[in-house]
Formats: C-alpha cells, structure tokens, sequence
C-alpha cells in the first residue's frame, strides 16, 4: 500500500475494497499491507490473493459477468457455493453470480426458463444440471446467443455446450468398484447401488463401476439400483425398506447424494459390517468417514475445476482456450478426509 504522501496517485485497492473481497476485517487487511505480525498464515493469503485479483483486474479492463446455475443435494450445494466464493476471491477477471436449486424439488422447465432468462446477459455461463430436453435446450439457446456454456461436474453433451471440466465420471466409478472389491472377501457378495436423477455423471459412473465388477470381481452382484432423491430422510427411508425385504448387502455404493441418508439406515438395521462407497468429500461425508460409518469417499477439487472453468471463459474470449484435461479423482479415508 502507498504512503500517505502517495495517496492523491494511488489507484489501487482500497483497504476496504480488500477486505471486502477477501472476506476480512479491515484491521487485518492494514496488518497484511504493512506486514505487522498477528496475522494468521491463511488470513494472510487470503488478503494477499485479494489484493493480486484486484490490482490484476484494474490493469486488464474489468470483470466478467459471470452465472453458475446448479442444482443437487443441499450438501454439494453448498460445497459450490463454497467453490464460487474462493474462485471470485482469486481468481482475477472474472466474477460469478450463483443460483442454487434443490435436486428434490426441482421443475426443470422453470430453471431452463431461468437459465436463458438470467444466462443472456452473462458473459459466460456454468451448468451443473441433470439431462433435461429443456435443461439441453437452453444451454443451446445460450451457445447461439454466443454465450459460452462450461458444464462442471457432470456433462450435458447434447446440449452442444462449449466445454466441460471436471473428472472423468466413468473412472471415478471404477475406482469404487475396484475399492469395493478388493476390500471384501473373495467370495460371492451383493451390491446395492443407490442412484437418484437422470445426472449423466452417475450413469457413468454406474458404467465404470460395472466394468470393474465384471472384469476383475464377477462373484460380485449388483442386486438391483434403489432411487433416492438426495434427500438424507427420504433415502433413509427407502434403504430400510428395501433391507427389511432383502436383507443387508455386503456393501453400499452411492452414486448420488444424501450420503447421511444412507449413513441413518445403516445404524438404524445395524448394519456394521457393510462396506459404504460415496462420492463428495462435504462435512458431511468428511464427519462420516472420520466416525467409521463411511469407509471411502471418492471426490476431486471442487474450487480448482470453477476455477478452470473461469479461466476457460476468459481464454475463450481470446481464442486461445482448449479442451482441458480431465481433473483427479480423489479417494478419501478416515485418515485423509480434512477439508
């Protein structure tokens, strides 16, 4: 930060605007600035991205307008808020509007209507939605509109989107089933496989996870899909059902969300010995692994693929953004789980 003698030349970031971004106090931003002690390392950092995202922007011409358009379970939900919260903090260039919808009480004609009305005048937009014909159809009416579509997390390819980011769905299903399978006994098991809407992200994974069974594990048996609605009550319910009329299974892979609900139905039929898959690594899920009710979570970077898909708008408008490459699938224990 400049002197007070220099303060009439400056036309960087005010103290206020700083902590505002950064979501701090101005007293800590002052003593960040000028380097006094009292600081946390990650308050520190934080300033410190706030300040280089600000400085960057005055010197490239202004911010984007940009709209994520989500719906799923209240859990990842919010990991996604979480997500646009840390990118709009550092990344430069770019700011993103978030609009959430709830999986369970979702109309997709209304937030089709939604994104077109809101996403045309956006300099850019990212999807993360089940396949919808009118879900698809207004991710094109975007693209026509020229309004590039970044679909994040899970694809929607008929929707002639520009691009999407994040892991490769279909490996992350493999991993479960090979954890799955290399963790129970060698010798004939059930699977239940829980599922929930039409996300092309968990019919991927149900096709890697099927293969891997197939392959490496055939006395392993997926016994039937149960469809939950990512709601932890409504899955709890289900489950308990579907135990009392067949039992409990050798182990439990949770393409969807609600990971809670699962975890209720489990301790309520006592269900120790099942081995429990799902994906997600929220507190939730980290709170059920660290208690030894989940045995694995697979999951990835949430706040570093919104941040590649803002950078791929931003290059997009260069010309010089490319096919990224997929992201890392994450697998998390007990012991790895800290967010």
């Amino acid at each position: 930060m400049p002197n007070e003698s220099d303060l009439s030349r400056w036309t960087g970031p005010t103290i206020a605007e700083i902590a505002a971004l950064a979501g701090v106090g101005t007293a800590s931003v002052d003593r960040v600035m000028n380097n006094r002690p009292g600081v946390k390392e990650k308050t520190r950092a934080r300033v410190m991205a706030a300040y280089d995202k600000l400085m960057l922007e005055r010197g490239v011409g202004g911010t984007l307008d940009l709209r994520l358009f989500c719906e799923s379970g209240e859990g990842f939900n919010s990991a996604m808020l979480q997500a646009a919260t840390h990118v709009n903090r550092t990344v430069a260039g770019a700011l993103i509007n978030t609009y959430f919808e709830t999986t369970s009480v979702l109309d997709p004609m209304r937030f089709a209507r939604r994104i077109i009305e809101d996403g045309a005048d956006a300099h850019g937009v990212i999807l993360i939605a089940r396949e919808h014909p009118a879900i698809n159809g207004a991710a094109r009416k975007l693209m026509s509109q020229g309004v590039p579509v970044v679909c994040l997390t899970t694809d929607l390819p008929s929707s002639r989107r520009a691009t999407y980011v994040g892991n490769d769905q279909y490996a992350a299903g493999s991993v479960a089933g090979h954890l799955i399978g290399q963790v129970l006994p060698k010798t004939s098991g059930r699977i239940l496989l829980v599922m929930s809407e039409t996300f092309r992200s968990q019919q991927e994974r149900e096709m890697g996870f099927r293969r891997v069974l197939r392959t490496s594990f055939p006395l392993l048996k997926v016994e039937e899909r149960l469809i939950s609605d990512d709601q932890p009550e409504t899955t709890r319910s289900r489950l308990v059902a579907h135990f009392k009329v067949h039992g409990l299974p050798d182990a439990i892979y949770n393409t969807a969300g609600a990971n809670r609900g699962v975890a209720m139905a489990l301790a309520e039929c006592d269900a120790g010995e099942t081995i429990f898959v799902g994906h997600e690594l929220t507190p939730h899920s980290r709170t059920l692994l660290e208690s030894g009710v989940m045995d694995f979570v697979i999951s990835h970077d949430f706040a570093g693929e919104m941040a590649q898909a803002v950078r791929w708008i931003l290059q997009a408008r260069t010309g010089a953004a490319s096919d990224p490459q997929p992201s890392q699938v994450m697998i998390h224990t007990r012991y790895n789980c800290s967010l």
